[in-house]
């Protein structure tokens, strides 16, 4: 495995142009999955074989709570809360179905730490791709994974979703089980466009930022444009972009060409640490060669774009690897979040 880091320099850089594996082309995404083991997600990568246990505890049931009523105007000054410290931060573990917005979610907390990690599972995912690293990171910091409305066993959502939506949800559910930031917010293929949009909405609660393999802002436009030629390598495309086109096509209802529009519309995060993952193959086999030449490139120039959304980041290519570094390579993952811890 060869791993390369490339700081931001002070003028943008595209990765190498990939080289095309001599492997098969991952088989069209499977809309329906619930996120039990290893679902594939809107790209042609190799998926990854492991799949990564689920909690073993039995979830309960928890309800927001009503805020409470304004005080009254008071005549004394008071003294201001002190910042959340280490030994104030929630350590236990944390296995619940949660109420948001009318429907729930089910989430699951573990570890301790100055930090909140936040996984975010791609389009289709829950909770169950992320056992190959929570084990390790829940020993440096506390570790929350969740599931999606949609996926996994949380409810069905209670209306049409875009990456900003879904970030606000995730808020909302972090807030009423008690977890607060600072955040490290890391997402998978989709689920990385959503961190953007929770780094976006809530920039004083994220300290940083992983996006593992994460679907350029522009894939919706990019994937919808492959022309139906009538090979097995195109309808995969076509097959995507009626999934993701419109909510009705795809059990996160997630509205694609707006959530995309949503975070094309994000031009910078400041100065949060940011770190791009990504595969330095990929494999569109069974495409026209001008098709796959433009897809590398939408893929290359989309990873560096999102590099370009921090003053302080980096952009890390990991061979042997498919779509799922998080599986496949999980050692590079864990390295790059501790990266950002405290």
């Amino acid at each position: 495995m060869n791993i390369s880091i490339t700081p931001k320099p002070g003028a943008s850089r595209k990765l190498l142009p990939y080289r095309i594996a001599t492997v098969a082309m991952a088989t069209a995404v499977a809309l329906s999955a619930c996120g039990s083991g290893q679902t594939a997600d809107p790209v042609t990568t190799s998926p990854a074989t492991s799949t990564a246990a689920s909690p073993a505890t039995t979830p309960t049931t928890a309800t927001p709570t009503s805020s409470p009523a304004p005080n009254p105007p008071q005549s004394t000054t008071t003294t201001p809360e002190p910042p959340t410290t280490i030994a104030s931060r929630p350590t236990g573990v944390v296995d619940e179905f949660v109420g948001v917005g009318g429907a729930r979610m089910h989430v699951h907390c573990d570890g301790a730490g100055a930090v909140t990690i936040v996984l975010i599972a791609g389009f289709g995912g829950g909770e169950d791709n992320w056992g190959a690293i929570t084990p390790d990171l829940s020993t440096r910091a506390r570790v929350c994974t969740y599931a999606r409305f949609g996926t996994g066993t949380s409810d069905p959502p209670p209306h049409p979703q875009t990456f900003m939506s879904e970030s606000h949800d995730l808020h909302s559910l972090l807030t009423t089980i008690g977890e607060p930031g600072p955040y490290v917010v890391v997402g998978h293929s989709f689920g990385g466009a959503q961190a953007v949009a929770f780094a976006s909405s809530y920039p004083g609660e994220v300290s940083g930022v992983v996006l593992i393999d994460t679907s350029p802002s522009n894939w919706n436009t990019a994937v919808c444009a492959v022309p139906d030629d009538g090979t097995a390598a195109a309808q995969v495309f076509v097959d995507i972009c009626t999934a993701i086109s419109s909510p009705a096509g795809n059990p996160e209802q997630l509205d694609g060409p707006a959530a995309f529009a949503e975070v094309s519309a994000i031009t910078s995060l400041g100065t949060v640490p940011l770190t791009v993952i990504t595969s330095a193959s990929r494999v569109y086999d069974g495409l026209n060669e001008a098709e796959a030449a433009r897809l590398y490139e939408v893929w290359d120039t989309g990873q560096q774009r999102w590099a370009d959304l921090s003053q302080v980041s980096s952009l890390v290519a990991v061979d042997d690897t498919g779509h799922h570094i998080e599986v496949d390579q999980p050692g590079v993952v864990i390295a790059e979040i501790s990266r950002l811890l405290p």
